[in-house]
């Protein structure tokens, strides 16, 4: 049983000419992928929560922050702290399914209040398993071990041979796999698959992520183009709910076409298994957290797709989709995410050194993954330290 004290939500933003200074940030971090054009990508961000138990033991959580993480902070804040204030829970499926089902009410499937749900649920399995003192994985059922991961992204370079350098020197730094951003015409993108492929050893798997990059015609056109280059899946390629679109997509291509990290319930996920997907591709601070999980490792086993978790995040929600994959069966590759990211390199998981393209998930209590408060000065964030730093003998205790 679970007595939460209280819950917090805490906007966490690090914009990227913090680093390279105003009017420097590079084009390819400004404009990474297609659905970035217009709107450019001008720095990371997250809401970070955080659920207190009545020893003072802290749970941490993280919500997706695109493109904004303003709407998961004000429903927390607005509804779920003041509703869990005080109470009990038996686990974080029971307040997860009461909120759930509060939310749907409402027509909030999607986006903030989905997002919310998972940054609490999170935060509420990283509290169960302090209290627990075990590693969140082992909580899962399984052990802290080696989880196979793919290194992205190779984004929007302006020359093809710039792509196939930017792959070499992922391999060479451990990786066995590799994925590029497309979706800037079948022809340019054509171009940049084909020299990355010539330059990649024969067999070494390619993903592909057109971010929802193309329309219809466009996009069936693609899959005549990349046919000849052996492609290890092609992800997101026409709009989330263009269903009719992607029904034939999945049954033309001669590759795996994977997606779903713009969804967020089960029932959107099993949609997909239904029009063909082949890879989901949840992200664990949008899909119901550690629950939708757990929710998903059930659905592989039933329906045999495969499970590769979404990469993006600070280092609760890396570290976290790791303990899942260690803990999960059905959950067996993770996005090794290098768009520049403060809040999520302060976690050490560094690559194994047997060439496995493999990281191991944090070690000690819970997760792993709280934003250190060197993280927290580097954006600024009085109220972030303020929440990280242990309030109580029992906190300190656990967190070692």
């Amino acid at each position: 049983m679970l007595k939460i004290a209280s819950v917090a939500a805490i906007e966490m933003r690090y914009p990227f000419s913090r680093l390279y200074g105003e009017g420097r940030v590079p084009q390819e971090l400004l404009s990474p992928a297609a659905h970035f054009q217009r709107v450019k990508r001008t720095g990371q961000t997250a809401t970070l929560i955080v659920a207190t138990d009545q020893d003072g033991v802290k749970g941490f959580g993280e919500c997706f922050g695109l493109p904004s993480p303003g709407p998961s902070r004000a429903i927390v804040e607005d509804v779920i702290a003041p509703a869990l204030a005080g109470a009990e829970i038996a686990s974080p499926e029971e307040a997860m399914q009461e909120f759930y089902r509060f939310f749907l009410a409402l027509g909030n499937s999607r986006g903030g209040a989905m997002e919310a749900l998972a940054g609490l649920d999170i935060a509420l399995w990283d509290l169960l398993s302090k209290r627990a003192g075990k590693p969140l994985a082992e909580m899962l059922g399984g052990t802290v071990a080696p989880v196979r991961v793919y290194a992205s992204p190779v984004p929007f370079l302006a020359n093809p041979d710039d792509s196939a350098a930017k792959a070499l020197a992922f391999l060479d730094q451990g990786y066995a796999a590799v994925k590029l951003k497309i979706g800037r015409g079948v022809e340019t993108d054509v171009q940049h698959v084909r020299a990355i492929r010539e330059a990649m050893p024969a067999g070494t798997p390619l993903m592909l992520d057109a971010n929802c990059g193309y329309e219809r015609d466009e996009a069936l056109a693609l899959l005549d183009g990349l046919a000849p280059y052996d492609i290890a899946w092609l992800e997101e390629p026409v709009e989330p709910e263009d269903f009719e679109t992607l029904r034939m997509i999945c049954e033309r291509a001669p590759f795996p076409i994977g997606g779903g990290e713009n969804d967020f319930t089960l029932s959107a996920f099993e949609r997909l298994v239904d029009l063909g997907v082949t890879y989901l591709q949840p992200n664990v601070t949008r899909a119901l957290g550690v629950t939708g999980m757990r929710r998903l490792d059930a659905l592989a086993r039933r329906t045999g797709v495969k499970v590769a978790l979404h990469g993006v995040g600070t280092s609760i929600g890396v570290s976290t989709a790791l303990h899942c994959c260690a803990g999960l069966a059905e959950l067996t590759l993770f996005e090794r995410n290098h768009l520049v990211n403060p809040m999520r390199d302060d976690v050490d998981v560094a690559l194994t050194v047997d060439g496995s393209g493999a990281i191991l998930p944090p070690s000690g209590h819970g997760h792993g993954g709280a934003p250190s408060v060197a993280a927290a000065q580097r954006i600024h964030d009085p109220a972030v330290q303020r929440a990280l730093a242990p309030s109580s003998p029992v906190d300190m205790e656990l967190a070692r």
